[in-house]
């Protein structure tokens, strides 16, 4: 595997992650949001309780898998790759731990909306 495959893979990981913690918190936020928005039939989103448990696999999978690319490359950077500028690194870095804090709270959003609502 090259390093461009390696470098590029993290963000992709990452991406994929949040973007599937949205897909397993959409049966519980999901119609919470749209009621409030005033938008009837927004009880048809709990349909998609039967994708949360798949979608928090591929969560963690995916931050899992990035976090060990991330942190596994920095010992094989090369000169002149991404990861070998500490500033971009560092961003790197920044932006997994928001995305896995995005993918934590779209998980456990079945727990937090309870008791923010009740």
């Amino acid at each position: 595997m090259g390093l461009d495959k390696i470098e590029n893979k993290s963000g992709w990981l990452v991406g994929g992650g949040v973007l599937a913690s949205i897909v397993a918190s959409i049966c519980c936020i999901g119609p919470l949001v749209l009621t409030v928005l005033g938008i009837s039939g927004a009880a048809a989103l709990s349909k998609f309780e039967t994708l949360r448990i798949p979608m928090i696999v591929f969560v963690l999978i995916s931050f899992g898998i990035a976090g060990f690319s991330l942190y596994q490359k920095r010992n094989s950077c090369e000169q002149g790759s991404i990861c070998a500028d500490p500033s971009k690194f560092r961003r790197m870095v920044a932006f997994y731990w928001i995305g896995l804090v995005i993918a934590i709270l779209g998980i456990s959003s079945p727990q937090w909306v309870v008791f923010l609502f009740s």
